[in-house]
Parts: structure tokens; C-alpha cells; sequence
């Protein structure tokens, strides 16, 4: 086999693999913005709760702070798991990622390798 359809092969080899797991560091990159989409309904929240010119009364005092206290939660909330799981999923995307140039690496090198699997005594 010719040097350039080889280096085609492996390039071909590599490009599935990635395929396969390019979808993790996609989800990864998106939970961000999925954080950051709860951080603002949250912020949603917490202000539709607010009315100006009921500020001033003491008993409607309470009920806006606690639809605030609300919304706060869960904007902080949503960017807290958004954030967390984002680490997590590029933490496994990396770990697949070098499994994945090992085993491509590994099969390119084997199909390099003079055929001797034949041979019963190599492993």
C-alpha cells in the first residue's frame, strides 16, 4: 500500500473515532449556555415579583422578597449544575479523547508491523 493511502487511511481511522465522541464535548459546551439561559430565568423570577409602587407597603414587602429570594435560588442553582456538569463532561470528553489517539495510534501501528500474527508466540 501506497505511503499517501496509507496516511489516508489513518486520517479516515482518526476522523471516525472523533466522530464518535464529539457529541460529549458538545452536550459539555452546551450545558453553559444551558446555565447561563437558567441564570436568566431566574433573574426573571426574582423581578416579576418586584412591583415599584408596592414597595413602600410593608405586608407586599414579604411576598416580593420571597418570589426574589425565589428566583435568586434558582438562577444560582441552574448556573452552579450547569457549571459543574460542564467540568464533568469535559473531564470525560478528555479521557476519551486520549483513549481514542491511543487506539488510533495503536492500529495504525499494528497494521505497520511486518505480518508475523501467525506466529503463536506473539501476544
Amino acid at each position: 500500500m501506497e505511503g499517501s493511502s496509507r496516511t489516508a487511511l489513518a486520517e479516515c481511522l482518526r476522523s471516525r473515532l472523533y466522530s464518535r465522541i464529539s457529541s460529549i464535548r458538545l452536550i459539555a459546551n452546551n450545558l453553559i449556555t444551558l446555565g447561563l439561559i437558567g441564570t436568566v430565568i431566574g433573574f426573571i423570577i426574582a423581578l416579576s415579583g418586584v412591583e415599584a409602587e408596592r414597595v413602600a407597603d410593608i405586608a407586599a414587602v414579604a411576598p416580593m422578597v420571597s418570589t426574589l429570594i425565589q428566583g435568586m435560588s434558582v438562577a444560582l442553582y441552574t448556573t452552579l449544575v450547569g457549571a459543574i456538569f460542564h467540568l464533568w463532561l469535559s473531564m470525560c470528553y478528555q479521557v476519551l479523547a486520549t483513549g481514542t489517539v491511543n487506539l488510533a495510534n495503536a492500529i495504525i501501528e499494528y497494521s505497520e508491523v511486518p505480518h508475523i500474527h501467525n506466529n503463536k508466540d506473539v501476544i
